[in-house]
């Protein structure tokens, strides 16, 4: 049995298609979980009318405020866990299944004996153009990046591999990981959750994370999409990143990533972002290094 975990926050425009395409799965032997973070907009109510419309189990779990990500996340594992599934897949909700997506991902899970699995990611409503074909840490700037981002699909990507990193869009995992690994760290909110995740499932040996292409999946992240960012995400992925470097680095590599920092906002973050903008980024900064010292005791 597999749990499918997704965590709503104002999703109710991506719902009928997410649900519409679970419910054509040729495998079919999963309960969804749907976590919704008080949405502002009808979310929890499409997700009820959606529930009562398709053939798979249905659980919806509303809750009383926004937690974020991370622990919207844990509370549909814990569920799943607790109704004894053997498989739990994290799972965007903005996302469109092929009919065979689950088949084939829960295929190739089982026969490379992998902990972790993913399938490959187009951006939606592209000639094939991938978003992720797995992907990688990158220690020196403190992120993670996607093989074949913006790269259409000509085969390069077809082989089955073991990879370092993959974000959580959609995620098939053992049951015994969250037992090795624990759960999603509640602390970031949003934005390295899923590297704080992985990170800890395949740099202590605890987990291998598998790449599986024969399992398909359209993601409605716009392709066209440029470097603009919100407020939001620039304070957040600045907090985020500085926690998870100060939770994982060793000294050496945080002086190098400090370095990165100072250099690239000489030459790039004075010339693109507003003052305001870079106000948020040290601001950001800071209050990441002080959570790692009030959670870390760094």
């Amino acid at each position: 049995m597999i749990g499918i975990v997704t965590v709503l926050y104002n999703s109710a425009p991506v719902l009928e298609e997410y649900f519409s395409t679970l419910d054509i799965q040729t495998y079919k032997v999963f309960i969804l979980y749907v976590i919704d973070n008080k949405s502002s907009d009808n979310s929890l109510a499409e997700a009820e009318r959606l529930s009562e419309t398709v053939g798979f189990k249905t659980i919806i779990l509303p809750q009383p405020e926004n937690w974020g990500v991370a622990k919207g996340n844990n509370i549909g594992i814990k569920a799943a866990l607790k109704d004894k599934c053997d498989y739990v897949l994290l799972s965007n909700n903005d996302v469109v299944l092929e009919k065979d997506t689950i088949e084939n991902l829960l295929k190739g899970h089982i026969d490379n004996n992998a902990s972790l699995s993913v399938p490959k990611i187009y951006y939606w409503n592209t000639d094939k153009i991938i978003w992720a074909a797995g992907g990688y840490f990158r220690l020196t700037d403190c992120s993670s990046r996607h093989y074949g981002m913006r790269k259409p699909d000509q085969g390069q990507f077809d082989k089955v591999r073991q990879i370092g990193y993959a974000p959580t869009c959609f995620m098939l995992i053992n049951k015994s990981v969250f037992n090795d690994v624990g759960f999603m760290d509640e602390t970031y909110f949003v934005y390295y959750d899923d590297s704080d995740f992985i990170w800890r499932a395949v740099r202590k040996d605890r987990g291998k994370v598998y790449y599986i292409p024969s399992s398909l999946l359209w993601h409605k992240e716009s392709f066209s999409t440029g470097g603009s960012q919100s407020d939001f995400s620039i304070y957040y992925l600045a907090r985020n990143r500085m926690y998870f470097a100060h939770k994982h680095f060793n000294f050496l590599q945080r002086v190098r990533l400090y370095m990165f920092l100072a250099f690239h906002y000489i030459t790039r973050d004075l010339k693109l972002l507003t003052k305001d903008q870079r106000n948020l980024l040290k601001k950001g900064l800071a209050d990441g290094k002080a959570l790692s010292k009030s959670t870390l005791g760094l």
